[in-house]
């Protein structure tokens, strides 16, 4: 099967700090995928790359539909922050307005599922400087989910969410992602993302250490995701 993605060799140098060392990794169509490591590994970096958001110092990256770097690839991928601004009057409905006026591929219909699906319903006329650092992660994800594409880019989605919002949080990837598209998540929270992903990429300093099948770890290497987690980067000497 053709990958989604290819990563390829990709470094990224911010002056004399190298924050993406020929970083390598696959992605293939329809998978849900973690690239997992510490914080300072390199994951936000190798997502904002991928996005478009930064420039590559070394490297190749093969977009979806084998799309050329730039606007065209930015329409295969859907990346969704840890964090993003939002202007001081704007509420809950009004972002999701913005996105179906920025995006071609925003789907009311899955934006209202989304809605439902995280709890923002209540949400939707409150200003969005008010939320909780919860609820903002939330419409961060909605809004991301809501465009139809065939890559989505999540970074940190669970990062300060309670036990509640991340169940949500799960339940909305599992439920509302397309079925050909893939899902990269970057996170540390081995524990809280493996009953989803089907796949992960290990990233440590920059470099991709691991990669696998989630079943294959469990069978091959009879360990849960998290306990090969701990035994490579405890290897590298990074937790």
């Amino acid at each position: 099967m053709t990958p989604i993605l290819e990563v390829r060799s990709l470094e990224k140098s911010f002056g004399g700090l190298r924050a993406l060392n020929g970083a390598d990794l696959s992605i293939p169509a329809g998978q849900i995928v973690g690239l997992l490591g510490p914080n300072a590994s390199g994951k936000t970096t190798l997502l904002k790359t991928v996005a478009g958001l930064l420039q590559p110092t070394a490297g190749g990256i093969r977009y979806p539909g084998d799309a050329a770097p730039g606007p065209d690839a930015r329409k295969t991928v859907a990346f969704c922050p840890d964090a993003m601004m939002f202007p001081r009057w704007m509420r809950v409905r009004d972002a999701f307005t913005f996105y179906k006026d920025m995006y071609p591929d925003y789907s009311e219909a899955r934006a209202g599922k989304l809605i439902d699906t995280l709890g923002l319903e209540e949400f939707l006329n409150a200003r969005i400087l008010r939320l909780s650092k919860g609820m903002r992660e939330r419409l961060i994800l909605g809004l991301t989910l809501s465009r139809e594409t065939m890559l989505y880019l999540l970074d940190e989605p669970l990062d300060g969410i309670d036990p509640v919002g991340k169940t949500q949080i799960i339940d909305a990837i599992l439920t509302l992602k397309p079925e050909d598209a893939s899902i990269l998540i970057s996170t540390h929270m081995v524990k809280d993302t493996e009953r989803i992903l089907d796949s992960v990429h290990f990233l440590s300093k920059g470099k991709v250490v691991f990669s696998g099948g989630c079943d294959d770890i469990r069978e091959q290497r009879g360990q849960t995701v998290e306990q090969a987690y701990l035994e490579v980067f405890i290897h590298e000497g990074s937790i």
